[in-house]
């Protein structure tokens, strides 16, 4: 079969197509063939040799794919062949076909589109596990969402808005304030020309909620901004660049990386945590629940996922080109057609 595998980190050049055996469903293992990839931030950290959670090269890179199931190995007794599904997964995922545990396989929403389901396991598991599990939002609360025309940030939105949240959102660039709004947010803020912090204390005194995905000076004020008994989960460090063969940056990681002062959340009375939903695929029980609450809050609300751009399979360079280029909004998909 046809994937992309990552022998050595590097620029979006780096991703070239392979050929390698197609893989073979072990035990409580389900085979999926790949029409729609989700495309994550993350896998461009891997792609440059700067995500932990990465495995070992070489390997096939791409955490999450909707498709349809066409082989399971024994022991799995929930999955159909024929079933549309999505998967997550630590990898595996840029390639034609995937095998991924049982418990990683989650029924597709059939009241959303392929490129649309690609978009659901990352970002919106990210977003509610943030919301939902850990701030436990509620009603009448104020949530700040950073970079919030980001994949991750646009599920946050919509999330926040249906369970009753005042929301306000950043993004880098005036460009993407309009998708913001458009997505729910009661008030878009450009954080590069403006100060979110001075805006939400003058019109708020401070904030219930935050999700947090930047790091650095943004991490900061957002801690400044909590109420008594407010939530800010970290779900992501954007502008860190931690390089390991490059000591450079090594001080400048340590500096940005969000840091809980107990001593402060003591004084202040509100609580600082931290999520990757990587680590809770080792739960079954836990991934399973937190995706079926989810997917009936979605439908419930009618809420879609927004796919900012499409790409080709062939196209997978170019599809992380635009990530880093920060032009991107919402999810941006690989789609597999005829592949030659």
């Amino acid at each position: 079969m046809k994937a992309y595998l990552l022998n050595r980190s590097g620029k979006p050049e780096t991703l070239k197509i392979h050929e390698v055996p197609e893989p073979v469903p072990g035990e409580r293992e389900v085979k999926v063939k790949v029409e729609t990839i989700g495309i994550n931030y993350a896998e461009i950290l891997s792609r440059r040799g700067q995500y932990r959670w990465a495995p070992k090269r070489p390997y096939i890179p791409g955490m999450e794919a909707y498709g349809e199931v066409v082989e399971v190995g024994s022991g799995v007794k929930d999955v159909q062949v024929g079933a549309k599904v999505i998967v997550g997964n630590q990898y595996g995922a840029y390639a034609e076909f995937i095998c991924v545990p049982d418990h990683l396989v989650f029924a597709a929403n059939s009241e959303v589109t392929p490129e649309e389901n690609a978009a659901l396991v990352v970002n919106f598991m990210t977003a509610w596990v943030g919301l939902v599990k850990q701030a436990r939002v509620s009603a009448g609360e104020t949530v700040l969402v950073q970079a919030a025309a980001g994949g991750v940030g646009t599920a946050a939105i919509q999330l926040a808005k249906a369970l009753g949240c005042k929301v306000y959102g950043t993004a880098s660039r005036t460009s993407k304030l309009e998708l913001i709004q458009q997505l729910g947010a009661d008030q878009a803020i450009n954080y590069a020309s403006e100060d979110f912090y001075e805006i939400i204390k003058s019109r708020e005194g401070g904030i219930d909620c935050v999700l947090e995905v930047v790091g650095g000076e943004v991490f900061k004020k957002s801690v400044s901004l909590l109420n008594p008994f407010g939530r800010l989960v970290v779900i992501g460090f954007a502008s860190i660049s931690f390089k390991k063969w490059n000591p450079l940056t090594w001080w400048k990681t340590w500096k940005d990386a969000p840091k809980a002062n107990v001593m402060a959340m003591a004084q202040g009375s509100y609580g600082i945590s931290a999520s990757h939903i990587g680590y809770l695929t080792e739960k079954p029980a836990i991934a399973k629940g937190a995706y079926a609450e989810m997917i009936e809050f979605i439908n419930q609300h009618q809420i879609k996922p927004h796919v900012g751009k499409v790409f080709p399979f062939e196209q997978m360079a170019e599809a992380h080109r635009f990530i880093e280029s920060r032009e991107s909004t919402g999810k941006v998909v690989v789609k597999l057609n005829n592949i030659n």
